[in-house]
């Protein structure tokens, strides 16, 4: 049997981890991340200066030359083991982009594609070149 739950609101969810854990989460794309699930939370609360990083370089992406968006890009390689929950936190942030300025619709089909370049076992530093070269261009 399948048991269905409701998504937490992202304010309960910054309440629990308050109180709990005495950390403030102030990022609302992390907040999203979470996807409404404590769980989800706590797994990536102590990740949250990471996230921040990687945050930093997607919404710099139009303000940068693409050498700086490599050099500054090492927290994303460095997360070779959460890449799934990376790149879905980059779309979040381009989700958010997207409603903003239509530049940003096709930058989330490149993220899909590299999640599916990585599900085939494709090269994670050179899967990450390509996608972020492929959103600078796309962004610039």
């Amino acid at each position: 049997m399948i048991i269905n739950f409701d998504k937490i609101p992202n304010k309960d969810i910054q309440t629990y981890i308050k109180e709990k854990y005495n950390l403030e989460i102030n990022n609302n794309f992390m907040l999203e991340a979470f996807q409404g699930s404590i769980g989800k939370a706590i797994k990536l609360m102590d990740k949250q200066e990471e996230y921040e990083k990687i945050g930093d370089i997607i919404l710099n992406l139009e303000n940068k030359d693409i050498i700086d968006i490599l050099n500054i890009s090492e927290p994303i390689y460095k997360t070779k083991d959460d890449k799934n929950e990376i790149l879905d936190y980059i779309n979040i942030i381009l989700i958010n982009l997207a409603q903003k300025s239509n530049k940003y619709a096709n930058c989330i089909n490149i993220v899909e594609d590299t999640k599916k370049r990585l599900r085939v076992n494709a090269n994670y530093d050179m899967s990450i070149d390509n996608m972020l070269l492929s959103l600078w261009e796309q962004v610039n």
